[in-house]
């Protein structure tokens, strides 16, 4: 089963089009923490503030992950608002493009939990 947690709200994803279809709704909103978890098993993370985003891919609970890998020179620092209200600030090096970030979390659901091979990805 997969669970998918929007700013701290559980959302009802049950199919590959519901997942499609709260994607759209999100993407309305330009600051947030999304969460695609499987049940006893990988979860992502995306961050995302305006035209910035990144990943977190955690292989299991308690695991210290990876997290996406943008332009390595890019300098400067975003902050990020997670579902609690804590802001924390993150690299710009680590944000991707908030598309290829919905769709890493589309072949997340699709792919049972799968880590997309198509992302850089760096240890956290």
């Amino acid at each position: 089963m997969v669970e998918l947690t929007f700013n701290g709200r559980r959302l009802e994803v049950p199919s590959i089009e519901g997942l499609g279809a709260e994607l759209e709704r999100i993407d309305v909103e330009p600051r947030f923490e999304l969460w695609i978890s499987m049940e006893d098993g990988p979860s992502m993370c995306m961050l995302r503030n305006g035209s910035n985003a990144w990943l977190m891919y955690l292989r299991e609970a308690g695991d210290s992950g990876f997290r996406s890998s943008g332009d390595p020179i890019r300098p400067g620092l975003e902050r990020f608002w997670l579902g609690n209200g804590q802001v924390d600030e993150y690299p710009l090096s680590w944000c991707i493009d908030v598309e290829r970030c919905y769709k890493a979390v589309a072949y997340f659901f699709v792919n049972d939990g799968a880590r997309p091979d198509w992302i850089v990805w760096s240890d956290c």
